[in-house]
């Protein structure tokens, strides 16, 4: 038993990186077959490493502890006597999204089951096992998990029905946004001052030249965006655009600026990850810009100055292939006209 549980610990090492997940389960376990052992509770531990490839989502490390579980004759009566069961196993994980909170997920490994005392036809043997699961992300960081797998012995092909509830805290990777970078034109020492743009700034200081016919620019000629990320899980329940008073301070931001000049509009545009279908995803993002909007109105800014546009997970500006990227994807930006 010591010698299962160090070996355990020992490959956990690998995982110490970041991005990984922990989980604590526990459950219910039924045998058939021949095993002549009864049903039995368990408790258990799993350390996933998080993946950020297409058909691979999560590979994990499993312990699941069984202190009491009885032997039976073959009329199903207990015999007097029982034992302890240690299973550790591996798991390739494959997640499949259905909204920002919930998803399925399918699973498939191999492991190792060890009894304290053996009796009929249970004891040591290896087993392949499969299952799937369900997945409620309750805050960015915390999860439930609700999940089914079918052990099958090698040994004697017995299957067992394993079902847990597990309590999932994700960790080891950093939130700090990446600052948004001001774009850059090259320079070209012999141009002729002009304003090609129209936007106030003449062509030998225009940072960027291209800017849209009324956008509001700064000194450089850039057009100025103040960029609300959103993080899904922290500010919205699910399906739903409530925001959190956290969030309304950073719209604050943004009706101060129209309050203090009349003549500004503003366009609300409102985006995604790419989490979810594309039909979910453009909805989603409409919502939070009008969500937005909405909130605008309510601090003094009158409705026919507000535009809003939702681009859904068509216009990222990070990666969506990890978790820092996701969320500064999860965003309503605004742009501001004259």
């Amino acid at each position: 038993m010591k010698k299962i549980v160090l070996a355990l610990c020992a490959a956990s090492a690998l995982f110490a990186t970041d991005k990984y997940e922990l989980t604590i389960v526990g459950g219910y376990a039924h045998p058939e077959g021949t095993q002549g052992i009864d049903d039995q509770k368990l408790i258990g531990l799993r350390l996933g490493r998080n993946l950020d490839l297409s058909w691979l989502s999560q590979i994990e490390l499993g312990f699941d502890y069984t202190p009491k579980a009885t032997f039976e004759d073959q009329n199903g009566k207990a015999v007097g006597y029982d034992t302890r069961i240690a299973r550790y196993f591996v798991n390739l994980v494959k997640d499949f999204a259905l909204t920002d909170r919930f998803s399925i997920y399918a699973l498939a490994g191999a492991g190792y089951q060890d009894l304290s005392r053996e009796a009929n036809d249970a004891g040591d043997d290896g087993f392949g096992q499969a299952g799937l699961g369900f997945k409620f992300k309750v805050v960015d960081n915390f999860s439930l998990k609700l999940e089914a797998r079918d052990a099958i012995n090698f040994k004697d092909r017995d299957n067992t029905f394993l079902y847990t509830l597990g309590f999932a805290s994700s960790f080891g990777s950093s939130s700090k946004a990446e600052p948004i970078a001001t774009p850059v034109a090259p320079t070209q020492p012999n141009l002729v001052d002009g304003d090609d743009d129209n936007d106030g700034v003449l062509n030998s200081k225009d940072r960027c030249p291209n800017t849209p016919a009324g956008a509001v620019v700064d000194e450089n000629g850039c057009e100025k965006v103040i960029r609300l990320n959103l993080n899904l899980h922290a500010n919205f329940a699910s399906d739903s655009a409530t925001l959190t008073p956290e969030y309304i301070a950073k719209i604050d931001e943004v009706a101060k600026v129209l309050n203090a000049n009349q003549e500004y509009k503003v366009i609300l545009e409102g985006h995604t990850d790419s989490t979810g279908s594309q039909e979910y995803n453009q909805k989603l993002s409409e919502r939070r810009a009008n969500a937005v909007a909405a909130e605008l109105i309510k601090m003094g800014v009158s409705k026919d100055r507000i535009q809003t546009i939702g681009y859904g997970e068509l216009s990222p500006i990070a990666t969506n292939k990890t978790k820092e990227g996701r969320a500064q994807n999860r965003r309503v930006d605004a742009k501001f006209r004259n």
